[in-house]
């Protein structure tokens, strides 16, 4: 079905400057395996984060959460749990599987839709999990900073397990005003897909204060290679391209603005829904914004809502409803206590369009329709 307000609509470079960037990389006869636009990228990113860290860069962030994981945690033998929420997207669940670990579910927060802090510290002393622990994998829902990423960090050294977080979609987000998502753990993903605001097509990236840590990641990308032909560790293919990594830069000139067009969207949205019916996520308007979760006070409303929406040619969506121990794959996989929170939110969020240059009167079409 075709919508007159898709759910996502990337803003791209244009086809000049593409084609631009091309002929250099057709002329340097460098298409991939780090080449000059990748290490440029690469640098970017890691300075977009801050002074004193390193990146490197991913075919996706897929690649990049398996190479983290291997990293960090080691090559597991299946017997061995990571904390995690299931109020996530399947990645990073399904990287833990691939590595050889086993994800163990805990319960969300209800303002910032993370994991609970206390739910991870009851199982964290869960007598049945007692050794069985191998890390924590935190989630940054939707891309926006936890307010609590100091009590997470305190917490993996006072236990002393590896804090390895997915912020997917929060490249550009915030966790307070002085610190940037990108910062925090042992290391930090991020995914530079056609559906995120900072889009290049495919792509990803992991950003850490640990250099070593970054070089290990390059040679796992490169099939494990530390000299040229020769594996010293596993690894795989998954390099980024000259031609993503030429598009990330021009896209990171303009990044900012990108950010306040879709902060502005947020703000106009939260500004003109109903408060009594719709509550955001703590911390959204610092968030990078794929797009605007919302939680519908009355859940018996939410599917009325989303087909109101899709008749007035408005694409919005319920991420990430159903949660992972709700998919097929995952109905097996370990839970510890009920997942309360995570099931009500499952039944309550609807998730709204974020564009980056998106119309006036598409932002009151859809603040019409749910305000009724």
């Amino acid at each position: 079905m075709s919508y007159k307000i898709p759910f996502i609509k990337p803003d791209f470079p244009s086809a000049e400057d593409v084609a631009a960037d091309y002929a250099r990389i057709l002329e340097a006869n460098w298409f991939t395996n780090f080449g000059p636009f990748e290490q440029k990228f690469a640098t970017a990113v890691a300075a977009y984060v801050g002074d004193g860290y390193f990146a490197s860069t991913f075919s996706s962030a897929t690649s990049a959460l398996l190479a983290s994981l291997l990293a960090v945690l080691g090559r597991g033998d299946g017997s061995r749990y990571v904390i995690m929420p299931s109020f996530t997207f399947a990645a990073g669940a399904e990287a833990l599987v691939w590595c050889g670990y086993k994800p163990l579910f805990i319960d969300i927060e209800k303002t910032g839709l993370h994991m609970d802090l206390s739910a991870a510290e009851t199982a964290l002393n869960d007598p049945a999990f007692d050794q069985k622990i191998a890390g924590i994998l935190f989630c940054n829902a939707f891309g926006v900073g936890t307010a609590d990423i100091e009590a997470w960090e305190q917490l993996a050294d006072r236990i002393g397990l590896p804090l390895v977080i997915d912020s997917a979609a929060g490249f550009g987000s915030l966790y307070s005003a002085s610190r940037k998502v990108g910062s925090a753990g042992r290391c930090e993903i991020f995914s530079f897909h056609a559906t995120k605001p900072l889009s290049i097509g495919e792509g990803g990236a992991v950003v850490s204060r640990d250099e070593a840590l970054i070089k290990s990641l390059v040679s796992i990308q490169n099939f494990g290679f530390v000299e040229k032909g020769s594996a010293a560790r596993l690894g795989f293919n998954g390099k980024l391209q000259e031609i993503n990594a030429a598009i990330g830069l021009r896209q990171l000139k303009r990044f900012d603005s990108i950010l306040l067009n879709r902060r502005a969207v947020l703000a106009k949205y939260k500004s003109g829904l109903n408060p009594s019916a719709f509550k955001f996520q703590q911390n959204a308007e610092n968030a990078s914004l794929c797009f605007a979760a919302v939680l519908v006070q009355d859940p018996a409303k939410r599917d009325a809502y989303l087909s109101a929406l899709r008749e007035a040619g408005v694409e919005a969506k319920i991420y990430y409803s159903p949660s992972l121990h709700q998919q097929p794959y995952f109905k097996t996989a370990a839970r510890h206590a009920q997942l309360t929170v995570t099931e009500s939110v499952d039944g309550s969020v609807l998730s709204l369009p974020i564009h980056d240059n998106m119309r006036a009167e598409d932002i009151a079409l859809i603040i019409n329709v749910l305000n009724g």
